[in-house]
């Protein structure tokens, strides 16, 4: 395991993006292991919650819920929104098709 610059430890599994091979943050690998999805995985990691990533998205809390769910399927317009207000790579959000 390696740290971050973020003090937080690392796992060496590939992230994606090109040219690049980041490696995702432990917590957000447990999260994404223990069956929350990579929205919520992220949000939780950084420390944001439903009702911040709400007021940034310009939605309710309730529809963060919605796009939490482990069966929702956000489209990649949406995806690229959340991961901007959580200043992470969009692409990140699609943990669980890298399986």
């Amino acid at each position: 395991m390696t740290t971050d610059e973020n003090g937080s430890g690392t796992v060496g599994v590939p992230a994606g993006g090109e040219g690049t091979t980041p490696v995702l943050p432990s917590e957000v690998v447990w999260l994404l292991q223990e069956g929350h999805s990579p929205i919520r995985a992220w949000r939780e990691h950084l420390g944001v919650t439903r009702e911040e990533l709400g007021r940034r998205l310009s939605v309710v809390p309730a529809a963060v819920t919605q796009l939490e769910a482990r069966s929702a399927r956000p489209r990649g317009a949406t995806l690229k929104k959340v991961a901007a207000v959580l200043g992470i790579d969009w692409q990140l959000l699609q943990a669980e098709k890298r399986k």
